[in-house]
């Protein structure tokens, strides 16, 4: 019985690894959302979402950014929260554009000094 069980456990594994081969050992690139802090003042708990996956930042420090990789799946747009280092109200910004599509591109989020999103994309 117990070699039966490994014997499966076996098996279940040499076809995971054939499933998943090119993700196991070959890393694709991926899209990449840059954070810009240029409001003078700290970001804290920063958090961007983007289909359905939540990527977070402990702080932002001013005049700072943060390069966040991501894949997507499915065309998504962005939603960004963040606090200000000063202030316990959560600011909240939605939009920009997405694709699914085979060019990667990079994203700037540049956040002002009065919370506005600043939003442009590049391809990479």
């Amino acid at each position: 019985m117990k070699r039966l069980i490994l014997l499966l456990l076996l098996v279940v594994a040499i076809w995971y690894a054939r499933q998943h081969y090119g993700d196991l050992f070959h890393k694709q690139p991926r899209d990449e959302a840059v954070i810009e802090n240029t409001s003078g003042r700290e970001m804290t708990h920063v958090r961007l979402t983007v289909d359905g996956q939540t990527m977070a930042k402990d702080a932002i420090a001013e005049d700072a950014k943060a390069v966040i990789p991501f894949h997507v799946d499915h065309d998504a747009t962005f939603k960004l929260v963040w606090q200000w280092g000063d202030s316990p109200e959560e600011r909240t910004w939605s939009g920009g554009n997405v694709y699914r599509g085979p060019m990667l591109q990079r994203h700037f989020l540049t956040v002002d000094g009065e919370g506005a999103v600043i939003y442009r994309a590049e391809n990479k």
